[in-house]
């Protein structure tokens, strides 16, 4: 048995991570800890975790592989050390506040042979899973370009927030959302060799309640990617949208090809769905049948349900990775490629402080 733990206690860590593993058949969340200690204690004995430690370096000592689901600051030093200790990571991106930082982990992992994890949920949703499998099976052929759009609203208030004070969060929305739109883009299209980008900081943030000052970054971004396929895409991501849904947030992914083009759209209420029309046909563009081996077993009244039953039920991401440190075989997206979705976002922002010219990306995943 897999003795997991749990280092971070927020909202993220009960609704994604103590679920995930509640009835893992090869692994568990023996131990927790975080910032807060009573607080610690409060969520292991909800969740009837056994072991409460006031420090990562205390729950090193009792478990064989850690989640790092703490404070964006603190993903790079608590990883590491858990790698330096011959531990299995999970770790939360961004990887770090900047590429170096993430390409040190990728080297830890490498040094240390350690079965690690960078959590990009998307990739794991069916419908990505669906578009891939419509792709892989040439529905629409030579890839042209891909254009995907990520529409949330919680920027728009202006508050604090850590996601937006660089020096706690390393970027704004490029690192935080935009980072999974572009893992989602590698994983239709392949690998990226030059990125563009422009953003701003469109809604005026309020102080610290500490006073400190602070450097507020971009709530809005858009991304121009050119593959090494010879395709290209448009990525959007924006925290300053109104959407008018129950969740306030949309997915939008288009791609063309010399075969036809897909269509996909989440509206994070009840709305999932992909339409497709090959070269050739005339429009609208129709439902395309859900593959039994990726929708089969799972809920669909909601989005959020489909959500819950991917992560909880099925071996996408955390389970599928304590059944990887279970039999000692790797898994993707690891921390190498979460440092290489790092150094791509990071010459997103190079681009973006150069006038949004198109740069080349470092491609070696090991880098």
């Amino acid at each position: 048995m897999v003795r997991v733990g749990l280092i971070g206690t927020s909202w993220w860590a009960e609704a994604m991570y103590l679920p995930a593993l509640a009835d893992h058949p090869y692994g568990r969340i023996t131990a927790i800890c975080g910032r807060d200690v009573d607080k610690a204690a409060r969520v292991a004995a909800e969740w009837d975790v056994p072991e409460v430690y006031a420090s990562p370096e205390e729950l090193f000592d009792h478990v064989d592989a850690v989640i790092v689901a703490s404070s964006n600051a603190s993903h790079h030093p608590i990883a590491l050390a858990a790698m330096e200790r011959d531990l299995h990571v999970l770790c939360e991106k961004p990887l770090g506040l900047d590429a170096a930082q993430a390409n040190e982990l990728a080297a830890a992992a490498e040094r240390h042979s350690a079965i690690t994890m960078t959590p990009f949920t998307y990739r794991f949703m069916p419908m990505a899973r669906q578009l891939r499998h419509h792709i892989d099976n040439g529905y629409i052929g030579t890839p042209f370009h891909l254009a995907a759009r990520y529409y949330t609203g919680f920027a728009r208030d202006g508050e604090y927030a850590w996601r937006f004070d660089l020096g706690e969060s390393g970027s704004g929305v490029l690192g935080d959302i935009g980072s999974h739109w572009i893992d989602l883009a590698t994983y239709l299209l392949g690998d990226i060799a030059e990125v563009g980008c422009v953003t701003n900081a469109t809604v005026a943030r309020e102080p610290r309640p500490d006073g400190l000052p602070y450097e507020a970054g971009e709530d809005v971004a858009l991304t121009t990617l050119r593959f090494t396929n010879g395709a290209i895409g448009h990525l959007i991501v924006s925290a300053v949208c109104w959407e008018g849904t129950p969740f306030n947030q949309t997915h939008h992914v288009e791609v063309h090809g010399s075969g036809g083009t897909l269509y996909a759209l989440n509206d994070w209420d009840t709305v999932q769905e992909v339409r497709g029309l090959r070269a050739g046909e005339t429009g609208p563009a129709r439902p395309l049948d859900r593959p039994g081996d990726i929708w089969d077993g799972l809920r669909t009244g909601t989005v959020h349900d489909t959500y819950r039953d991917v992560f909880r039920s099925t071996e996408a991401m955390t389970r599928g990775w304590v059944t990887a440190v279970h039999l000692g075989e790797p898994i993707q997206p690891d921390i190498p490629h979460g440092a290489h979705i790092q150094r791509i976002v990071d010459t997103a922002l190079r681009s973006a402080a150069d006038g949004g010219r198109l740069l080349p990306v470092e491609n070696t995943e090991t880098a």
